[in-house]
């Protein structure tokens, strides 16, 4: 099954794999940036179509998550999810009360498992933060976010460049 979806994505034009990449929630731009540079596209190309489809793919989940959850609170196998995702998001509350917008904004912007737009945006919703101020951490978030996994990737493609060249 793996393989047959890496032949899928193989097929595609790169641009489009840099915005499904980016829009899905166990890679994000930690996946689509780096799969970008490693494809040949330009910084220039890469960063917009990472950045502006990592920050849409998440909108449904701020718009209606607690909408769906209501709805989906007594149904037996949805309803331990929902549960499950509100208490992750309610251990974030001391940070979210203390740092407010920047918490969220700093929370996306780590580019590690579990951290990223699909659970800050998760966050706000159950705090129910005002759409403006989501869209300001979901921005601020992943541009820093992608600048982070950008200065890896580049790093990282040096130094294997520099060691595959020596004899």
């Amino acid at each position: 099954m793996t393989q047959q979806i890496f032949e899928a994505i193989k097929a595609l034009p790169p641009e489009w794999v840099v915005v499904i990449l980016s829009a899905l929630p166990i890679s994000e731009v930690r996946g689509g940036i780096p799969a970008g540079i490693i494809m040949g596209l330009p910084l220039a190309q890469i960063l917009p179509l990472a950045i502006v489809s990592n920050v849409l793919s998440v909108l449904p989940v701020v718009l209606g998550f607690n909408w769906v959850a209501q709805r989906l609170a007594d149904k037996p196998v949805l309803g331990q999810l929902i549960t499950r995702l509100i208490r992750r998001a309610r251990s974030k509350e001391e940070m979210v009360k203390k740092h407010g917008v920047w918490a969220v904004a700093l929370f996306i912007a780590i580019p590690l498992p579990v951290t990223g737009a699909w659970t800050g945006s998760l966050v706000a919703a159950i705090f129910g933060m005002r759409f403006g101020r989501v869209l300001f951490c979901l921005t601020v978030g992943v541009m820093i976010a992608s600048a982070i996994v950008t200065s890896l990737t580049v790093a990282g493609v040096h130094i294997f460049s520099v060691l595959a060249a020596a004899p």
